[in-house]
């Protein structure tokens, strides 16, 4: 698998990731959930030391699903959406090919469901996935 590309200057960052701050307490530390998984990601600025104001980044999330054969999963950059960048990007290579690649189902709304004739939402989330449908 390929390594994240380095983020260049100047260079415009869309980021795809849900991002929170990690703790209420703490400024400048944040953390990344994706739509299927919590906590795949960090970032948080260096304070003192030869990389003081840097921000760190690393992949947190592990598992199974979860390659650790891409290069590099932790490094420090100098804004915090280039750190974010590259976080994203670590996760996004660390989950190719598996099932968390997999988009979410879109959610359907009360007038798909009416259409469709389901009375509520947990049989439609039954009859959509046949792993609940057996599970009774």
């Amino acid at each position: 698998m390929a390594e994240p590309a380095k983020v260049t200057d100047g260079e415009a960052i869309t980021l795809r990731l849900k991002w929170r701050q990690t703790w209420p307490d703490k400024e400048a530390d944040y953390a990344a959930d994706a739509s299927n998984y919590d906590h795949v990601g960090r970032i948080y600025r260096h304070n003192g030391g030869p990389q003081d104001g840097k921000w760190f980044w690393s992949l947190t999330a592990f598992g199974p699903e979860i390659s650790r054969n891409i290069g590099n999963c932790t490094g420090t950059e100098d804004t915090p959406r280039a750190a974010a960048r590259m976080a994203e990007d670590a996760w996004l290579a660390a989950i190719k090919g598996s099932a968390l690649d997999r988009p979410p189902p879109p959610e359907r709304n009360a007038y798909e469901m009416a259409k469709a004739g389901v009375r509520n939402a947990s049989a439609l989330v039954t009859a959509a996935n046949p792993i609940l449908a057996g599970s009774k």
